[in-house]
């Protein structure tokens, strides 16, 4: 039995886009033509692929499994086809990477710029999303390179630890005085178990964030007085600055509103907190040359601001021998 590539491609887009007459605009082709492609697929492998409803299709499980075969096949095929069609000196094509919001705000702007003027023909794509949904976008080849703050015990992925970023304290001088029972000019650091007496706007538990902090609290024995939890940075920041809470977050991501004394942010001890974040990409899928430039670019451009300043509080935890693209983590 053979599979047709043209046929799986079809069943990928109408898959990704919920919809026959959605994949069949994105594919430029009729939709009835889109539908008998499916039909003989499904006929052909003897099995319903999707569930229709009136709002649009559903993979079945057959449908579910045959599309993480299909994507592994259609990117193999594309990066042979990109191996074979390009020199390694002028790498081309699409390279989507992904990033959380608070990496994207230091690393956008220097690795497109270092990514143009090297490899014009790259098609750079920086797609900002929470880091819990990293993992699955690289294992479902949707993305190829992403920066997380955790990693998963899974033999198909592969992360490099590149930095570990101190966390903070931050409040306002009116909360410090409050709670602290002290001004806030003479506040230099906070003890972790002095957290307690404030009230907190946390992550949520889907935020890796949240765990590490309740990680350092449950072992501190530090029960935290939780208000609300949001799982946007902006959302959290706007509550402690109406005087909602305090939170912890990374240094990193809020020193420009410290920088303008907007909010203040105390050195947690007793212990120091800092959280690490990796770069991400597929151990099973194999990375174009483009992808691979971009992924060496990435980790050298995030070495070089760490080392230099500019991302501030981060230490450089990137120790890789030559030729080594990242690490699986041992579990």
């Amino acid at each position: 039995m053979r599979l047709d590539l043209r046929a799986l491609r079809s069943f990928v887009a109408v898959a990704s886009a919920g919809s026959i007459s959605s994949a069949a605009q994105s594919l430029h082709i009729a939709q009835p033509a889109l539908s008998v492609q499916i039909k003989q697929l499904e006929e052909q492998l003897g099995a319903a692929l999707f569930d229709r409803h009136p709002r649009g299709v559903v993979p079945t499980a057959v449908g579910e499994r045959l599309l993480g075969h299909a994507v592994e096949i259609l990117r193999r095929v594309d990066v042979a086809y990109d191996d074979v069609r390009q020199a390694v000196d002028q790498p081309s094509g699409r390279v989507a990477l992904a990033l959380p919001q608070s990496v994207a705000k230091f690393v956008t702007v220097p690795l497109v710029q270092a990514v143009v003027r090297q490899w014009p023909m790259i098609q750079l794509q920086m797609v900002e999303m929470s880091s819990g949904y990293i993992p699955q976008q690289l294992l479902h080849g949707l993305v190829d390179i992403g920066m997380t703050f955790g990693t998963e015990d899974d033999a198909r992925m592969r992360f490099t630890h590149v930095l570990q970023e101190e966390l903070v304290f931050v409040s306002t001088a009116q909360a410090l005085a409050q709670h602290q029972g002290s001004p806030a000019e003479g506040l230099r650091h906070m003890a972790l178990h002095d957290v307690a007496r404030f009230p907190l706007v946390l992550p949520t538990m889907a935020q890796s964030l949240r765990r590490v902090i309740d990680a350092y609290m449950a072992k501190a024995g530090v029960a935290p007085r939780i208000v609300v939890e949001v799982n946007t940075i902006h959302e959290i920041l706007a509550l402690v600055a109406a005087g909602m809470g305090s939170t912890i977050l990374s240094f990193a991501a809020v020193s420009d509103l410290l920088a303008d004394r907007q909010l203040l942010g105390l050195p947690l001890v007793r212990p120091a907190m800092s959280r690490a974040i990796y770069a991400c990409r597929s151990a099973s899928l194999p990375m174009s040359i483009a992808a691979t430039k971009v992924h060496e670019q990435l980790l050298a451009t995030i070495t070089a601001l760490a080392s230099s300043g500019q991302w501030p509080r981060s230490t450089v935890m990137l120790n890789l021998p030559p030729g080594d693209g990242g690490t699986r983590p041992s579990g």
